[in-house]
């Protein structure tokens, strides 16, 4: 009897640091990092751009970006006209993605396009522009090989610090 009494004390001990080890892999957490870019362009339209990105075993391993479109009051009296066209052309050049993946929201001087990345996806960012030769018009560029857009895709590997340099390099801010 004294024999199983000597065994339980450290079948415990290993039972507790068991369930320890297995609560720090459970609680430790993925590199974060956030960045921003702000551009406002001559007819007063402003783009602003958030991408966050969680890091695991130095590879994107979910993503969320929100774009977010405000136009002048200018191009707010037309009943939504401008608005409209922006949301489906947006609408539209997310096509690809998964119906899940992206929502739509449109306010009274804005359009916020919120796109959650997680499987094997590919995102464009710094893609739109507008012009004004006789009309307002979108341009939005679907060319990933493209010198000025930044191409990111689940999986590709980056460290933290890698992330936010190719960022800060293409003139995001990050933290």
């Amino acid at each position: 009897m004294t024999r199983k009494k000597g065994r339980i004390f450290p079948m415990i001990i290993t039972i507790i640091l068991i369930v320890i080890i297995i609560y720090l892999f459970a609680t430790i957490k993925q590199p974060y990092v956030e960045c921003d870019k702000k551009v406002t362009n001559d007819l007063g339209i402003q783009i602003l751009e958030n991408v966050k990105v969680n890091l695991d075993s130095n590879s994107i391993d979910k993503m969320e970006v929100t774009k977010t479109i405000i136009l002048p009051e200018k191009y707010l009296k037309e009943e939504k006209k401008y608005l409209n066209s922006i949301k489906f052309a947006i609408k539209e050049s997310y096509e690809y993605l998964p119906k899940k993946a992206v929502e739509l929201t449109q306010e009274s001087d804005r359009i916020i396009a919120h796109i959650t990345l997680s499987d094997n996806e590919t995102i464009i960012l710094n893609n739109i522009e507008f012009e004004q030769p006789n009309d307002l018009q979108i341009k939005i560029n679907a060319n990933t090989k493209a010198k000025d857009v930044i191409t990111l895709k689940i999986k590709d590997s980056y460290t933290e610090g890698e992330f936010m340099t190719h960022m800060k390099n293409n003139g995001y801010s990050c933290k």
